[in-house]
């Protein structure tokens, strides 16, 4: 059972734990610094502008083709990542290891982009070179704000590093799925346009764990 592996309960739950907010009254335990990263950084030509106002963030940019490798490139939002792959920075996040995912309250401003994806942490699989953190697919509502939930199922450490496609799933390799470590304390988390070349607009108004044990809920 992946829910055994992930470490969850079997019991149904419908509780939520904030975890990222772009409220200017947020607490400090949900606010972070975000910034943009490039594929520039490999050669590429894709460019991107990162901001916080009005209570979103705001990820602006364009996914070009990267000439060398003659496919497209990514661009990111990201916080907690230091400098280098796989390297993490100080920030701390509220832990969501007895939540089943994350729910993501974004709006996406292009004429239905499907690059989009979110990752977080620093899982790294075997042969994974460059390919850092637990990673799903994001499918914002265009026009309009609306929440996604994705299960910690659909995220896995073992994606294409040039593509951002999943190579094995969670489903198919328990051991690509987040560990309870990890739950405890993301440390990074990333906003991606990837794989798909475009123009890019999302703006995110917050992220929360969802499915979380009642108890856990009530004594944060």
């Amino acid at each position: 059972m992946l829910s055994a592996v992930l470490g969850f309960s079997s019991s149904q739950s419908v509780k939520e734990i904030p975890l990222v907010s772009f409220a200017a009254d947020a607490s400090k335990s949900l606010t972070h610094t975000w910034t943009a990263l490039n594929d520039p950084v490999m050669g590429g030509k894709s460019h991107s502008t990162v901001s916080v106002s009005d209570g979103v963030l705001k990820f602006i940019g364009t996914c070009a083709i990267v000439p060398s490798l003659g496919a497209p490139g990514f661009i990111t939002a990201q916080t907690g990542r230091g400098y280098g792959p796989g390297t993490l920075g100080n920030e701390t996040f509220v832990d969501v290891s007895s939540c089943k995912g994350l729910t993501i309250v974004a709006k996406d401003y292009t004429k239905g982009y499907k690059g989009y994806r979110v990752s977080f942490g620093n899982g790294h699989a075997p042969g994974g070179f460059h390919a850092y953190g637990f990673k799903a697919n994001l499918h914002p509502t265009a026009g309009y704000f609306s929440p996604e939930s994705i299960p910690f199922t659909n995220f896995t450490d073992n994606w294409n590093g040039a593509t951002g496609k999943a190579t094995h799933s969670c489903a198919e390799k328990p051991e690509n799925c987040p560990d309870h470590s990890t739950l405890t304390n993301l440390k990074t988390i990333s906003i991606w346009g990837e794989g798909v070349e475009g123009d890019v607009h999302l703006e995110v108004k917050s992220i929360a764990g969802y499915g979380c044990d009642a108890a856990t809920v009530e004594a944060a």
